[in-house]
């Protein structure tokens, strides 16, 4: 059974679908240590099962910002300011880490956050992580301009 989560950003320039393999109660919780997740204290979900159809309704307030390795890039909406996913796309295939918070059964999430301390990684290493294990992502309304 499929389980299908909504979300996106406050003033609903940017949304997203996530289709979950197993109930959100089920799914492990992350909590990334960058000085990003830490200043946002970001709750994240990936899986490599589930699928995410990331929708962007106002290409004006995507906001895209890269840091560190910039081996993927922050995904937010620059009008409400609501941090919606970490984004990696390689050779026109794009994975997601989505932020808990803003799904709308964000509560459905039940476990406790693990954290998880990237900071020695290569960047190669970082890639083939995240290809592995962050979510398959559909983007739509994607401009590689945009941000």
């Amino acid at each position: 059974m499929v389980h299908r989560l909504n979300g996106g950003c406050h003033c609903g320039a940017i949304g997203l679908e996530l289709s979950l393999p197993r109930p959100p109660e089920e799914e492990i919780v992350g909590a990334c240590q960058c000085s990003f997740c830490r200043k946002h204290n970001a709750r994240t979900v990936s899986d490599p099962k589930a699928t995410v159809r990331l929708v962007v309704y106002e290409p004006a307030q995507l906001q895209r910002y890269r840091f560190g390795l910039a081996a993927s890039e922050v995904v937010l909406c620059r009008r409400c300011g609501v941090y919606i996913a970490m984004l990696m796309v390689e050779d026109g295939k794009a994975w997601t880490t989505i932020s808990i918070d803003m799904l709308d059964e964000r509560a459905r999430f039940i476990k406790p956050a693990e954290p998880r301390d990237f900071s020695g990684e290569a960047l190669e290493g970082r890639r083939e992580r995240r290809k592995a294990r962050w979510t398959p992502t559909e983007l739509v309304g994607w401009s590689e301009e945009g941000g």
